[in-house]
């Protein structure tokens, strides 16, 4: 059967899926009880949409994500990351997005960044849609002392030659 690209799940939404069964069969729950325990939580799930979501022929939503976390007992980033995955591990973010699944776990946690900065630039751009205080301790994080005596290394090689003043004569002009 062909995949329809509107409901096809990229590298996440399989990592996803997988954890759901996963998670599912080891706390022993049948999809009946998995769908009583979402309709609990607020978040009905009806059974046939659960065996979807495993069989990866439905998308699951930020609020599914969720809902199904907390009935789950586990993080949502447990659910987003293969649970078999070694840190060093190759992780997709998107089908053309890759990263290791360390990386993905801190970047989906809220703990690190999916790259590493190059510039001051790239630290504010990525930090710019995180509260204040979590930015904050990324750029307290980010400006070692090693990283910051290295910036003051090469700017003072690129400083621009004092020119010579005639004896006595201001900056603002001639004495």
């Amino acid at each position: 059967m062909a995949q329809n690209p509107k409901t096809s799940l990229g590298p996440v939404g399989e990592a996803l899926r997988h954890n759901v069964k996963r998670l599912r069969e080891q706390k022993r729950l049948t999809y009946v009880e998995l769908s009583a325990k979402l309709t609990e939580a607020g978040r009905p799930i009806p059974v046939l949409g659960l065996r979807r979501i495993e069989r990866g022929e439905r998308r699951v939503d930020v609020d599914d994500l969720a809902a199904l976390a907390v009935v789950l007992s586990a993080a949502p980033v447990d659910l987003l990351v293969p649970g078999t995955a070694h840190d060093a591990e190759p992780y997709g973010v998107t089908p053309e997005v890759m990263t290791t699944a360390r990386t993905a776990r801190g970047w989906i946690a809220g703990m690190e960044l999916l790259t590493e900065p190059t510039s001051a630039g790239e630290l504010i751009d990525a930090t710019m849609a995180m509260p204040h205080e979590r930015a904050e301790a990324f750029a307290r994080a980010w400006y070692t002392p090693e990283r910051l005596e290295s910036w003051r290394r090469f700017a003072e090689t690129f400083r621009p030659p004092r020119f010579n003043r005639p004896e006595g004569a201001s900056e603002g002009g001639e004495a």
